[in-house]
Parts: C-alpha cells; sequence; structure tokens
C-alpha cells in the first residue's frame, strides 16, 4: 500500500508541469489554510497560463448527503461552506463556476454569500440539450459503431425530459452500451438511495400506493417543490419526489411553473430505470412494514377488532399531526385517511381490482375492492370524519358512514358486476386527529 502523502503529490505534479517554482509549496504550513487549495490552484494557473480558470464542481451535495443519514452534518456543512467560500467568494482567480448536484441550490443554503448565481434544474429550458446526450448524438455514436440498434436502444434508454427537451439520454448507459454492447440495465445507485429509503421507511403508508402506481406506468399528478431543504428532510412528503426527479427516477411532463413549486404529471423514467425501481425502490417499503401485512390479513379475515388496534398502531406510530390535522375546516383528513388505506391494500392488486371514487348508484362510493374471483368477499369502505356538532362520538360518526352507503346505494356497481350482494361487506371508517374506529357490516 502507497505511503506517499496526497499533498507531497500534488506539490510534484504542479512542479513538473511546472506551475509551482522550486522553492515554493502550494500548501503553507498551518492547516487551516489548506480551506483556501481551491483558490490557491486557481491564482498558479492564472500565473502561469494568463487565462483565468473556470471552476468544476460535480455532485457538490454528494458529501452532504451522506453526511446527513450518517449523522455529521453539522461537521460536513461547516467544512463546505469554509470550503465554498474561499473558493467563490474570496477568490478573484477564476472566471466563472459550474456546479452540479441533486439538491438544487439555493441563496439561503451552502451558498448564500454568493452573487450572480444562475440556478437551472430538470425543469428549466436553459441548458436543457446539455444535462444529456440527445437522441441525434446517440444516433451518431451508434453510427460510428456500425450499429444497426437504436429502436433497442431507444426502447430501453430513452426518455429522460429536461425542460422542453424530450428524447434525452443518459450518458453513463450510452457510453457502457458502445462500450460493452449489451442492452442492459447499467443504472448505478446514488448517493441520494439511502436518503430516498429513509424518507419512505419513516413514512411508508401513504406514498406506497402512489410508487405502486408509477411501477404500473401509470401518471401521478403532483405539485413539488424543487428545492430540497436538508434540515426538513424527515419529514416533508415533498422531499421525496424532489429527490426522484433530480436523481432522474422521474420524469415531469405537463408542467406548470408556479412561484415557489411546479405542478406536472410524473411517472418512471424509462424501463432501465424502471428496472432498478422495482429492486431498489420498492423494496425499501418493506424494512418494518409488517404491520401494515397484519392489517391486509385482518380485513381478509374480518377480525374487525385486529383492524382497529393496527390502524391505531400505524396512526400513532406513523403520522404527523399535521397529516391528519385536527379542525375539519382546516384541513381534509377524510382524504389523508382515504390514502392511507389506499396503501395498506395495494398489495392485494393481484386478487381485486381495487376502485376509488367512482359513481355507483346515487354517489360515488370512496373504496370498493373487487374480487377478481367471484368466490371471494368484496369490500366497500366509507370514510368519515368527526363532526362534533352533528355527532357525539366516533360511533355515530361510524354510523353515519353505513347510512350514506345505504341511502346512496353505494353497492349498485359491484352488484352489476356479478357479485353477489350477501358477499359485500361495508365498512365504515371514522376519525378524529389519530383515533381512528373501524367497523362492518353485510
Amino acid at each position: 500500500m502507497s505511503t506517499e502523502n496526497p499533498k507531497e503529490r500534488i506539490e510534484d505534479i504542479l512542479k513538473r508541469n511546472p506551475y509551482l517554482d522550486a522553492k515554493e509549496s502550494f500548501f503553507a504550513s498551518r492547516g487551516e489554510n489548506d480551506w483556501q487549495a481551491i483558490k490557491r490552484l486557481c491564482y498558479f494557473l492564472y500565473r502561469h497560463h494568463k487565462v483565468l480558470p473556470i471552476i468544476l464542481v460535480d455532485e457538490y451535495d454528494t458529501p452532504l448527503l451522506e453526511a446527513y443519514t450518517q449523522g455529521y452534518w453539522d461537521e460536513m456543512i461547516a467544512t463546505c461552506r469554509q470550503i465554498f467560500h474561499n473558493a467563490f467568494k474570496q477568490n478573484d482567480y477564476y472566471s466563472r463556476a459550474i456546479i452540479t448536484g441533486v439538491a438544487r441550490i439555493s441563496k439561503n443554503s451552502l451558498f448564500s454569500d454568493l452573487n450572480n448565481l444562475e440556478v437551472d434544474t430538470v425543469t428549466c429550458d436553459a441548458y436543457a440539450d446539455c444535462f444529456g446526450f440527445t437522441e441525434q448524438e446517440v444516433m451518431d455514436a451508434l453510427k460510428c459503431q456500425n450499429s444497426d440498434k437504436m429502436r433497442d436502444v431507444k426502447d430501453l434508454y430513452d426518455g429522460f425530459i429536461f425542460g422542453k427537451q424530450k428524447d434525452m439520454y443518459n450518458p453513463w448507459s450510452i457510453c457502457n452500451y458502445v462500450r460493452q454492447g449489451e442492452l442492459i440495465s447499467y443504472w448505478t445507485n446514488t448517493s441520494s438511495n439511502k436518503l430516498i429509503g429513509d424518507i419512505i421507511r419513516k413514512h411508508p403508508v401513504g406514498r406506497k400506493y402512489e410508487i405502486e402506481q408509477l411501477m404500473s406506468g401509470e401518471k401521478v399528478h403532483k405539485e413539488i417543490n424543487e428545492n430540497i431543504t436538508f434540515q426538513y428532510l424527515d419529514g416533508d412528503e415533498n422531499s421525496l419526489w424532489s429527490l426522484l426527479l433530480s436523481v432522474g427516477y422521474i420524469k415531469a411532463e405537463n408542467v406548470v411553473h408556479k412561484v415557489d413549486t411546479i405542478e406536472c404529471d410524473v411517472s418512471v423514467t424509462n424501463k432501465e430505470v424502471m428496472a432498478m425501481f422495482r429492486t431498489e425502490i420498492l423494496g425499501m417499503f418493506h424494512n418494518g412494514f409488517s404491520v401494515y401485512n397484519r392489517f391486509v390479513k385482518a380485513l381478509l379475515g374480518h377480525n374487525i377488532e385486529d383492524m382497529n388496534d393496527y390502524l391505531s398502531e400505524i396512526a400513532c406510530t406513523s403520522m404527523n399531526y399535521f397529516d391528519v390535522g385536527n379542525e375539519k375546516e382546516a384541513r381534509t383528513p377524510e382524504n389523508f385517511y382515504h390514502g392511507l388505506i389506499l396503501g395498506l391494500i395495494v398489495t392485494l392488486r393481484d386478487r381485486y381490482r381495487i376502485v376509488s371514487n367512482r359513481e355507483s348508484g346515487r354517489g360515488r362510493y370512496d373504496i370498493a375492492m373487487y374480487p377478481l374471483e367471484k368466490n371471494q368477499d368484496a369490500f366497500l369502505m366509507e370514510f368519515k370524519v368527526w363532526d362534533k356538532k352533528k355527532e357525539k362520538n366516533l360511533e355515530e360518526t361510524v354510523e353515519s358512514a353505513f347510512r350514506q352507503i345505504e341511502e346512496k346505494k353505494y353497492v349498485t356497481d359491484l352488484v352489476t358486476a356479478g357479485i353477489n350482494e350477501e358477499r359485500i361487506y361495508k365498512l365504515g371508517f371514522a376519525f378524529v386527529g389519530k383515533e381512528v374506529l373501524v367497523k362492518e357490516k353485510i
């Protein structure tokens, strides 16, 4: 193993080129001046070439993501601030800098004291054709290799969208394919994977349904803030979607730019990414997911007592007060629990056709589970938030849910589908904050 001092190696390279005089030292004797290494390098390059250099920083946030997930955030952010301050703010010997990363660069972050920042994300039009290879560039590369596999390459690797520029390709995948000639997935894990996994595992239920939609090739309509604030990653649902978009796992279409957010339809980028999605992202949901599987087992077994216990456990351990809300006028906790139950039962797709908010009878039911085999039970679910002005307790709220099912004749569509009404189980869900009550009727 080499014991060569890296500082000595750097100085040796600079002297041999030569950028340093024989008696000059690139590094000062005191360690604190190491923060100025980039500035000093720019000075020596300028002195030799008489041209101000350009500073290129790729994946600037990789050490920050690693520090955040490994628990040494404070030390790393202090170090990076020192380095970037000396490299960009206190440096007169560079012309411009290009910085890339997953987290959007913002003025209220690591670069708060820098001027003249121009920030472009994957939804911006500026430099849209520079984020990857264009289709013409891929065609030219294959032509140089005398390859006639463009259709197959497009089918597997095409799909990235930057701004309005479509049909963009990941350079890493294309370069590997050109070199190896195999149509396989070359997608590699990124430094943000662990962070994405941490977010999913802490709040898995509601998001699992949307991830399953993506896995089925469907689009999900989202409002996304492209600014990722590290301090609030744990409890911020936006962080998951912003990370998925910025690292390329999903693409955004029909983008509408608002003041602080974008509204768009997102879907998995391409077949190569879908393969990674199945093995990496979806697998993140399985850690600590046993209580959710027990809920499904209790549902199918009509064990209402266990359903109440498991749902209460999920509410207490996985939900934020601001998720479920408290005042009906201020939030829509009914919608939140609706999404929660969809996330819990989505694993039953191979046994049930799960339908949400469909017209039936004289209204729209919340959720219905149509069995794919006629000898199985069907389920019809209605969600209600406790109305303190009309109801004394959650028991009365559940009864209100059952009355709505009967009065609106929600079973109509299930019966029309050929399901015996005696096998249609009605479930009433009542909520207030994190308190939950579930009852069942035939």
